[in-house]
């Protein structure tokens, strides 16, 4: 009887049956008191024990669903993804309507880059719905849209990462997916050259507004004037000036397409489409022959054929392609090699494929050497392979955005410093500063002044770089999108002296700080955000009069800021005055529809004037604009309560209480700074550091 059981069980199963075998009958009371064990052992947190019981449960009881379930994501959970598969597969077996266990079942063969399994199992989860686990529900649609580009399916990719993005800015993982898919990248993240990030982001920060027409256009022609010969650009950019309803310039984007793209079918089957549009049936005809010659197996192609051969007179011609491209259905998706080749890594140092050069010491000893004699692109050549291999060695990145930093690559230096910092740099104190000062001016070049600040607020008065952090907290607080070498010579001594203010802003020193500001306002009146600065110093000190009067003074200076107006909402909300803060937020929000802040104390104003119903939706914008502010999930939770939400209360209160532990962790390791201006827009992803990371299955609800 023993061994009938143990047939076709996994083998970790069966391993822990055997602890089992002494006893001579196992009856139903054996099994409630194995699995009631495997509960309190899990419960406990006593992972080894509660693995072992449950697997000793489901060998009693194989149609127990709970004991695979848990058997299952408790593998998952301590990252023993191939330990998984077993007990997930046989779950869904159990139950094939249960879409968490076919999300946890793809994504841990994602881990084990069974992709193909991965792709098919990811793709039921998403049919069926993962609705009763949120975090779940991103993370195994995010991992199920890269395998959608790596198979090729981009329009898919993108539809779903846009679904779940929302009306927010996209986190980095899944921006990095929509420019894969809008650069048509047949790859995986970890399969793409690193020098290649920043196109990617900027083509996945292109294809996040995709929706706003006017927007997506604008983005594409800046991405065509920095990338001009990167491939699919022009198709995109073509397909977004149709759907403005400018054929003709949009057949001009696929012409030059097919310049770059010499081999491909797709701006062919554009330009037949768009010159069919135009009655150019002659040339509608040819490229759409062209289109098919090129791609002979594609339903798109000989469908416009069919259409350009109508549209000239040809109806039998017409109704034969016609029946070709409806044998051809669905259109298989088309890969390009030159695609391939301009993205994928290479070692480029004779390694076969799969193999990585830069993988032991010595191999880092070449690359802070070239480092080092300031042969940074040699550098950033055996960095690539040694990042490959190591995605979490922080140092590596570290060096390598130093690198690109020297060589004038701001964009990439800024992505990979960035991910340093995520990750943590094992480095002198000397050198860690150095690589957290090169990300703060980064930061301010693209205007995330208040990260910047944060980032270098820690550093001041270090050497040997203290000249250089108060230059750059100066460029800070006047909100100067530069970097300190652009800077004139004219400029350079005002700016040194707002930097000095701002060191001692940040030191809560307001008893030497005003009166240099006070100075420099006397000295620059009309210098934009000066007085903004100095009003928000008032704030934190409760001068409310007189902080009111900096901001109706930057307002004049500065008329299409937003920060002004919210600062002056915010000020009236401390002094319980929502109606008189209700006008500066809806300013607020007028001028910056996508600030947090603005949302939020329009939020805010509505719901302490008691008007919850149209308070809800501004905090529920603010939250998904900054969903890693602690203030706004506080403020969403009242609102909730007093609109008789209790469920949705719960979980914003519950949310609250995590991130406010974790800005409290963070005041106490960098000191509680007093003075603070408005915050850059949060967007922390549940995603995780690395572009592999996944769920945890903590807190999902197990079958019955």
């Amino acid at each position: 009887m023993l061994v009938q059981r143990l047939r076709g069980l996994p083998l970790c199963c069966c391993a822990a049956l055997l602890i089992f075998s002494g006893r001579a009958a196992w009856g139903e009371q054996d099994f409630q008191s194995i699995a009631a064990g495997a509960a309190a052992a899990r419960e406990a947190g006593r992972t080894d024990e509660a693995i072992r019981d449950y697997a000793g449960a489901v060998a009693l009881r194989p149609d127990w669903a709970e004991g695979w379930w848990y058997l299952g994501t408790m593998q998952y959970d301590r990252d023993h993804y191939a330990e998984a598969i077993p007990p997930l597969r046989k779950l869904v077996e159990l139950s094939p309507d249960l879409g968490a266990g076919w999300a946890f079942l793809g994504l841990s063969e994602f881990e084990t880059r069974e992709y193909a399994k991965a792709l098919a199992d990811l793709q039921h989860a998403q049919t069926i719905g993962v609705s009763d686990d949120a975090d779940l529900a991103l993370v195994s649609a995010y991992h199920l849209a890269l395998l959608l580009n790596q198979a090729a399916e981009f329009d898919q990719a993108t539809e779903l990462l846009l679904s779940i993005s929302g009306t927010q800015e996209p986190a980095p993982q899944i921006k990095a997916a929509l420019g894969i898919a809008l650069l048509r990248i047949p790859l995986l993240p970890e399969q793409i050259d690193p020098s290649q990030d920043a196109l990617i982001q900027a083509a996945g920060g292109a294809a996040a507004v995709s929706g706003d027409i006017p927007r997506y256009v604008e983005a594409l022609e800046g991405l065509i004037r920095e990338h001009p010969q990167t491939p699919y650009l022009h198709y995109r950019y073509g397909l977004a000036l149709k759907a403005a309803g400018r054929t003709e310039e949009a057949l001009a984007a696929q012409q030059q397409e097919v310049t770059i793209s010499p081999g491909s079918a797709l701006p062919r089957i554009q330009i037949a489409t768009l010159e069919i549009v135009l009655h150019r049936f002659a040339k509608a005809l040819h490229s759409a022959q062209e289109a098919v010659r090129l791609a002979p197996g594609s339903f798109a192609a000989h469908i416009v054929l069919a259409k350009a051969l109508e549209a000239s007179g040809k109806a039998k011609e017409a109704a034969a392609e016609g029946e070709k491209a409806a044998g051809l259905a669905p259109e298989k998706p088309e890969i390009d090699a030159t695609v391939l080749t301009m993205f994928a890594i290479t070692t480029g140092r004779g390694a076969g494929p799969g193999k990585l050069a830069g993988t032991n010491s010595a191999e880092w000893q070449e690359a802070m050497t070239a480092y080092t004699s300031g042969h940074y692109a040699e550098a950033i050549t055996v960095l690539k392979s040694w990042a490959e291999q190591k995605p979490n060695d922080g140092t590596a990145w570290a060096v390598m955005g130093l690198a690109e930093f020297e060589l004038k690559d701001y964009d990439n230096a800024l992505i990979h410093l960035g991910r340093a910092q995520q990750l943590g740099v094992g480095a002198s104190p000397q050198a860690i500063a150095l690589a957290k000062y090169r990300l703060a001016i980064l930061l301010i070049r693209k205007g995330r002044f208040e990260t910047a600040t944060d980032l270098l607020g820690p550093l001041v008065g270090q050497q040997p770089f203290a000249a250089e952090i108060q230059f750059a907290l100066g460029l800070a607080l006047l909100r100067i999108p530069s970097l300190p070498d652009e800077i004139g010579t004219d400029r350079r001594a005002f700016i040194e002296q707002s930097g000095d203010a701002a060191q001692l802003l940040l030191a809560s020193r307001y008893d030497q700080a005003f009166p240099k500001l006070q100075r420099l306002i006397a000295q620059y009146p009309a210098t934009p955000f000066l007085h903004y600065a100095y009003g928000t110093a008032l704030d934190s000190l409760s001068q409310y009069d007189d902080a009111k009067a900096q901001m109706r003074e930057e307002i004049r200076i500065s008329p299409q800021s937003a920060l002004p107006w919210a600062r002056l909402a915010s000020i009236a909300l401390r002094q319980r005055q929502p109606a008189e803060a209700l006008a500066p937020a809806q300013k607020a929000v007028e001028l910056a529809p996508d600030s947090a802040d603005a949302h939020y104390v329009l939020g805010r104003a509505y719901a302490d004037m008691g008007d919850t119903s149209t308070a809800i939706p501004e905090l529920e914008a603010a939250s998904r604009l900054s969903p890693g502010s602690p203030e706004i999930h506080f403020a969403l939770a009242r609102a909730y309560a007093k609109s008789n939400q209790p469920q949705k209360a719960d979980q914003e209160r519950a949310a609250f209480v995590r991130l406010n532990a974790i800005a409290e962790q963070q005041r106490a390791q960098h000191g509680d700074q007093s003075y603070q201006g408005a915050h850059d827009a949060a967007n922390p992803s549940i995603l995780g550091a690395s572009t592999g990371g996944t769920a945890s299955a903590a807190g999902t609800v197990p079958p019955q």
